[in-house]
């Protein structure tokens, strides 16, 4: 008991809750805080009041391809495509000319979970942009279908999608294989060509309702002059009907592998164990976790990987002298009820193996042997990197939109310090001690293969071997 006491001394003793809430208030570092303010038919308007010229408006969807059904497979897709080819009240000529001569930006982007709208104006534009925006949310553009679906169908075949983006869909179809959060976002939409004008509007009917959705924006903007906008704008979109239930995504521990020896020298990989949704308390934990991990490329940045202080960079870069992967990256995916937490790797064909073994011994080590030093070097890096982001007021509203859907208000930059600050290496040892350690992992490579592990040895090699 007195040693106890003695060793508990020493440590310094962490803020009170009361101390750690006003160092989280924005206002107490002049910074503006986030007005949130719920409109009658449970659409939520949020603004963060900067300085600049240019206001940011958009409007963001709790909507996305998770949202799809089986024979609606590609309609968010479908969607994303048509959405700026015209509304009744505005034709696609008209909105361009439109668009064009405020010098404004107009961007769409379906996602997994999420789908954005948002346009960047100058300030006295403002009601004009939040009018544009809801002409084409209110009255998506379904019905041009008809018309654009062969040149939409036919930029699918066409269209080069990244490597990588191609990897983290497929990784997404094999964990989540029975779920819709693991149907496709970048394609081939299976019977994508027999989809109709009735099955976008029967999505876009059950997704864009009110309660699904935020309007946010981000500029020298009063609160109160979004909300009267948002109330004229948006006040008369309806709620939607009572949610069927559904169960959590079941994770699923197993391979999907495109094996292909004539495509060239280099291997894509991508491992993924079972994480968080965006609310668990550990979320903050495996944004530390992925920055001890890193990101690596050949021959790039400040420091060679040869003698980065980062255990995982050095060994890959060190391997056999010449190094054993060209690039790899730690991931995180956040959803609503569930996540996904791996890494990705382009290596030479001779080197696969090497490199996944360096990779997986690193997300090992995350649960029994991490230091303090790693991991004050990994808050250090993921402060930079959360607070050295585009600045612009297109970055913050589209931050402000994510953090309101995912969170139901706005995070504070100095609470996000504080959360990553109270991390140390015991807490990163029992969260991946607890998420990752012989877990189920779901992998998806493509490329020349035949240095792969069989996935039988990947799933024993998500724990140690003691004797």
């Amino acid at each position: 008991g007195a040693l106890g006491r003695r060793l508990g001394g020493t440590r310094p003793a962490g803020f009170s809750r009361g101390v750690s809430q006003v160092l989280a208030e924005p206002m107490a570092w002049n910074q503006a805080p986030v007005a949130v303010t719920t409109l009658p038919n449970g659409v939520r308007v949020a603004s963060r009041e900067t300085f600049g010229e240019v206001s940011s408006v958009g409007v963001f969807l709790n909507a996305g391809v998770r949202d799809e059904a089986k024979d609606s497979a590609g309609a968010a897709h479908l969607i994303e495509q048509l959405a700026l080819t015209g509304t009744a009240k505005r034709p696609k000529a008209k909105l361009e000319a439109e668009v064009e001569s405020m010098g404004a930006t107009l961007s769409m982007k379906a996602g997994r979970e999420q789908t954005s709208y948002t346009m960047s104006v100058l300030n006295s534009d403002l009601k004009q942009g939040v009018d544009i925006l809801s002409d084409l949310v209110t009255n998506p553009a379904v019905g041009n279908l008809a018309k654009e679906k062969e040149g939409i169908l036919r930029k699918l075949d066409e269209t080069e999608v990244p490597t990588r983006q191609v990897i983290d869909d497929r990784l997404h179809t094999c964990a989540f294989r029975d779920y819709a959060l693991g149907f496709s976002g970048v394609g081939p939409f299976e019977g994508i060509e027999s989809l109709t004008e009735a099955h976008l509007k029967s999505f876009v009917d059950a997704n864009y309702t009110a309660e699904n959705m935020v309007i946010a924006a981000s500029g020298p903007l009063k609160h109160q002059e979004l909300v009267s906008l948002a109330s004229s704008a948006f006040g008369s979109v309806k709620a939607g009907g009572p949610k069927p239930g559904s169960t959590k995504p079941y994770f699923c521990g197993a391979e999907l592998i495109y094996r292909n020896d004539e495509m060239g020298p280099t291997a894509y990989i991508a491992v993924g164990w079972e994480a968080v949704p965006w609310k668990s308390p550990d979320a903050v934990t495996f944004m530390v976790m992925q920055s001890i991990i890193g990101s690596y490329k050949k021959n790039t940045g400040l420091v060679p990987g040869t003698i980065s202080g980062n255990r995982v960079i050095n060994a890959v870069a060190n391997k056999m002298q010449v190094g054993c992967a060209d690039e790899f990256e730690a991931f995180n995916y956040f959803y609503k009820d569930t996540g996904m937490f791996g890494f990705y790797i382009a290596c030479d064909e001779v080197a696969v193996e090497h490199a996944i073994g360096e990779l997986m011994f690193g997300c090992n080590l995350l649960s029994f042997s991490v230091t303090d030093e790693e991991v004050e070097r990994a808050k250090r890096e993921l402060k930079c990197k959360l607070f050295s982001a585009p600045t612009s007021a297109e970055a913050s509203c589209m931050e402000l939109g994510q953090q309101i859907l995912a969170y139901g208000r706005g995070l504070p930059p100095a609470e996000m310090i504080l959360r990553i600050e109270a991390i140390d290496a015991e807490e990163v040892k029992r969260v991946a001690y607890k998420y990752l350690n012989d877990g189920e992992v779901a992998v998806t490579a493509l490329g020349p293969l035949h240095g792969m592990p069989q996935y039988y040895d990947l799933r024993r090699a998500t724990g140690m071997h003691r004797y």
